[in-house]
Parts: C-alpha cells; sequence; structure tokens
C-alpha cells in the first residue's frame, strides 16, 4: 500500500513534544514538508524528524505539495482559516484543539468539510489514553449494564482569562464526558468565583440517552501534575474509576480490581502512547485509507464548545480569548 504523504503546519511547544515525537512510532506515512512561520525553526523540525521540504507560508505548501493529510498546531484563533484553506485544498486535517473558539467557526469547518468531502479529526488525546480505552473496555461489556452516571473532575490552573482555561484545557474533560454519555440535552453550573481568571465550577448535565453527570473544573488545584478523576457507574453493579489517565479501578458490588499499564517511566516518549497521542495519529491515517469519519471529529468539537458557552452564559463568564504562547 502507497504511503500517505502528510505535512505538518506548526512547530511550536506542543507539537515538538507530543505531536512530532508520535509519528516516529507510526509507519506507512511519507513526511513531505513542515511550516511555520519561523522559517529557521520549520527547517530545524524538518531536518530533526525527517521531512523534506519545508516552508513559512502554508498556503505556498498548499499549492506546492501534493498531500493525502496535514496535521495542524498552531493557535485556536488561526486554526479556523488553516483548516479551512486545507480542505478547500481537498486535503484532510488532523488539528489540535480547540479546533476554533467558537461553536459557530466549527460549524463553518463542518459545512466546508461537508461540501470537499474531507474529515477534521480533533487531536483529543484522551479519546485513545490506554487508561481510558480500558474503561472503554470494561464498559462496553453486557454485564456492566447501561451507562446511568458519570462524575468527573479535573483540576486546573489560571490562564490569561477564565474562558482561555475552559476551552484549552478544560475541553479535554468536557470531551471525554461526552465520549462516554453521548449528547448533552441540559446543563445547569454553579462557581465559586475567586477573581476575573480563577473560578470553581460545578456542572450537572443531563444526557439525551437520559444519563445524569456531574463534573468539576476550573483553575483550581494543579499546577502541573495531572489531577483528574472519571467514574463511570452501570445498571449491572458495577462501576469504574480512571484516577489521572493512568490508574483503572474496576469495582463489582464488594469486590474491586486494579489495571495500571505496564509502563516504564524511564523510557523515553512513554506517555506518548499513554496519553493517546500515538493512538489518534493512528486513528487520523488509518480514516484516510480507509475512507472513515474519525472521532473526535469537527462535529464533537462544536458540541464541546457549545457546552462551554452555555456554562460561559450562566456564569457571566467573558468569552474572551487570548493568544496561548508557548516556551520554545
Amino acid at each position: 500500500m502507497e504511503k500517505i504523504h502528510i505535512a505538518m503546519i506548526g512547530a511550536g511547544t506542543h507539537a515538538s513534544n507530543e505531536l512530532y515525537p508520535s509519528l516516529n512510532f507510526i509507519e506507512g506515512i511519507e513526511r513531505v514538508a513542515v511550516c511555520d512561520l519561523e522559517e529557521k525553526l520549520a527547517k530545524a523540525t524538518a531536518d530533526k524528524y525527517g521531512f523534506k521540504r519545508y516552508y513559512s507560508d502554508y498556503k505556498k505548501l498548499l499549492d506546492s505539495e501534493e498531500l493525502d493529510g496535514v496535521i495542524i498546531c498552531i493557535n485556536a484563533k488561526i486554526h479556523p482559516e488553516v483548516v479551512k484553506d486545507s480542505l478547500s485544498y481537498g486535503v484532510d486535517v488532523f488539528v489540535e484543539k480547540p479546533a476554533a473558539i467558537t461553536p459557530e467557526e466549527c460549524k463553518e469547518i463542518l459545512n466546508l468539510s461537508k461540501e470537499t468531502s474531507k474529515f477534521v479529526m480533533i487531536d483529543h488525546q484522551k479519546r485513545r489514553a490506554t487508561a481510558y480505552l480500558k474503561m472503554m473496555e470494561i464498559i462496553d461489556k453486557k454485564e456492566f449494564g447501561d451507562i446511568v452516571m458519570i462524575e468527573s473532575k479535573q483540576h486546573g490552573y489560571p490562564y490569561d482569562t477564565l474562558f482561555n482555561c475552559l476551552i484549552e484545557l478544560q475541553i479535554h474533560n468536557i470531551d471525554i464526558m461526552r465520549a462516554v454519555g453521548g449528547e448533552v440535552k441540559k446543563l445547569t453550573a454553579y462557581q465559586t468565583k475567586i477573581e476575573n481568571n480563577r473560578s470553581a465550577i460545578t456542572v450537572v448535565m443531563e444526557f439525551t440517552n437520559g444519563v445524569i453527570g456531574t463534573t468539576h473544573i476550573g483553575t483550581e488545584g494543579n499546577r502541573g501534575a495531572y489531577c483528574e478523576r472519571l467514574e463511570v457507574v452501570g445498571s449491572g453493579g458495577q462501576g469504574v474509576f480512571v484516577e489521572n489517565v493512568r490508574k483503572v479501578i474496576h469495582y463489582k458490588e464488594n469486590n474491586s480490581y486494579v489495571w495500571q499499564p505496564d509502563w516504564m517511566p524511564h523510557m523515553r516518549n512513554s506517555t506518548l502512547a499513554l496519553d493517546g497521542y500515538i493512538g489518534n495519529m493512528e486513528h487520523f491515517f488509518r480514516c484516510i485509507r480507509e475512507r472513515q469519519e474519525p472521532v473526535p471529529n469537527i462535529y464533537d468539537e462544536m458540541k464541546a464548545l457549545e457546552i462551554i458557552f452555555e456554562i460561559c452564559r450562566q456564569l457571566n463568564i467573558e468569552t474572551k480569548w487570548n493568544m496561548v504562547v508557548g516556551e520554545k
């Protein structure tokens, strides 16, 4: 089978720490080009990761190269423009979250995706994190029963704005809640406000399938380390916890079973697999080959942002986004 020809747009901190290294674990791809506004950085990244060419103008890249897929990791404000241009060139897209900063922008991308018959996958890597995959394996078994309740939390830290924290960090939590529970029918949000950019938030959700859920999010309780938890309760007398995206606790009535991945902490880049980056990229390339709609896709991102905007509406949080710049 012919290799999939890909390009990368963006060579900043997140892309360099997570996405480029993930490619080293994936076969069947042709590394065509890297693009970054900083030409020297684009060249250095292309040389380091084995891409043939480099650009500082993504439109020139799209004009010059024959591509099957493009991986975009820049910033939420300009993601929509670059994603739509890529679709217009007939290229499938993998874009880092958030894909946009409003649901309306996602809807525009969704419509163009349908018009061009090219898809947009969103890099919510928790969908394929090792612990969450184990959780899904447990709840998919018949004896688990129907999901009746979901409870989650993800501690955060202050961003420039509270809205930034919600769409840059807490959107992970919203996405994994939807992955388990499905569509959200209605929600009620509560908060303890500390400062303009600091708040503790609780959201009570009712899903269209009758499942109920609560999530605790915000800016407090974490300064860099994992601090998150997800519990799913089934109608078969069972439940499952995922602790800090590492430990899975499956309980059946009075018994509980602990599962953890066989992880060697000294192995370089081992978290790329545990945290789901490699799995997401493998899924993206498989969808290109098999012409299947990926999950999560731009529709999922639109629905996640709709939830966040409803939380902001209820809590009078200004939907102001400031560009997040990582250290290089």
